[in-house]
């Protein structure tokens, strides 16, 4: 239904609605400290909310220009430190971005087909990557300053 929706486990009652994709919604990730609500989908965004459901910022990360209707994002993760995410994309990459302006910090290019799914390590330097090529990259994501 192109929403993220917020529930309280404690009530089971809805908490908030995050609206602004006009298309699927592919995955979510929430800040470690519980403030900012990321989404992303097919329609090329990443959304950042706020618990209340108020849309924060809009970021276009991954473009392709010759497979413009295919590109969507697929996974995200945030990082410990609440400033800072990574977005997989059928554009076959990685893109760590700053969720305060989308600045783009780096660009991995670790593989030849679409990235599906990523996963942060435990000690939040690393991540995981895994690709419709059938492989899985444990990558470095190096400093952020």
């Amino acid at each position: 239904d192109k929403l993220v929706k917020v529930w309280s486990v404690a009530t089971k009652s809805l908490v908030s609605t995050c609206e602004g994709h006009n298309s699927p919604v592919d995955a979510v990730a929430v800040s470690p400290n519980g403030q900012r609500i990321l989404s992303c989908g097919d329609d090329q965004t990443v959304r950042v909310h706020l618990l209340d459901g108020t849309l924060k910022k809009t970021i276009e990360l991954h473009d392709n220009n010759e497979m413009r209707d295919m590109v969507a994002e697929h996974a995200l993760v945030a990082l410990p430190d609440n400033q800072h995410a990574l977005s997989a994309s059928h554009d076959k990459t990685v893109k760590l971005f700053n969720v305060n302006d989308g600045a783009v910090l780096r660009n991995f290019t670790h593989h030849t087909k679409t990235v599906e799914c990523l996963a942060l390590l435990p000690d939040g330097l690393r991540f995981v990557s895994g690709s419709n090529e059938g492989t899985a990259r444990i990558v470095e994501i190096g400093r952020l300053c």
